[in-house]
């Protein structure tokens, strides 16, 4: 028999781990939605992680995992969610099928010029990492743990940890240098 405590504490543990990062994966789904709750899809997410935990508690649950995890709410909520009526008709009678609510949603023009210019400052800051410390950031980046990234560099897992944490370290350097602000290490 599963002891629930136990299964709680490896939850809360998981999570606090990848706080930050599910919050961001949440919110970024959830921007100008009136389908989307950010609360009721975190709550999901947490039931969705809990009976993973359920089923396997040696499982080693990775941040791309945990993303997954959020999109697939994301996508199951907006599918359950009727269209609004006013888009039916309209649809219905232009001779559409109503569509739900796209996923991403654009915020204008000031902000992917925001983010285009971000994007090119740490675009020059992984140019400037050495190529296996640079493919060790973008794996972790992109939620690889240090296994996965070990696997792929061909090195072992802490080799692919240290890595990671010292071209992020740079990169970090490299944006304070630049006045993008302190940044939590």
């Amino acid at each position: 028999m599963n002891d629930p405590r136990g299964l709680d504490a490896e939850l809360e543990a998981l999570l606090r781990r990848h706080s930050m990062r599910l919050r961001a994966a949440v919110e970024r789904h959830c921007r100008r939605s009136a389908v989307l709750d950010p609360d009721d899809i975190a709550q999901e997410v947490r039931i969705r992680l809990w009976r993973a935990l359920e089923r396997d508690r040696n499982a080693e649950f990775s941040a791309s995992y945990l993303q997954r995890t959020v999109l697939s709410v994301v996508i199951d909520t907006v599918r359950r969610a009727p269209p609004p009526a006013e888009s039916v008709e309209g649809a219905q009678s232009a001779g559409f099928e109503a569509l739900p609510e796209p996923l991403v949603q654009r915020e204008g023009p000031e902000a992917d010029t925001g983010a285009q210019a971000i994007a090119k400052v740490l675009d020059a800051a992984l140019q400037g990492l050495p190529q296996q410390r640079r493919l060790a950031v973008q794996f972790t980046l992109q939620g690889f743990a240090a296994k996965e990234c070990g696997e792929l560099l061909g090195v072992s897992d802490e080799a692919a940890r240290k890595l990671a944490a010292r071209g992020l370290a740079l990169i970090r350097e490299y944006l304070r240098q630049r006045g993008y602000g302190e940044f939590d290490d």
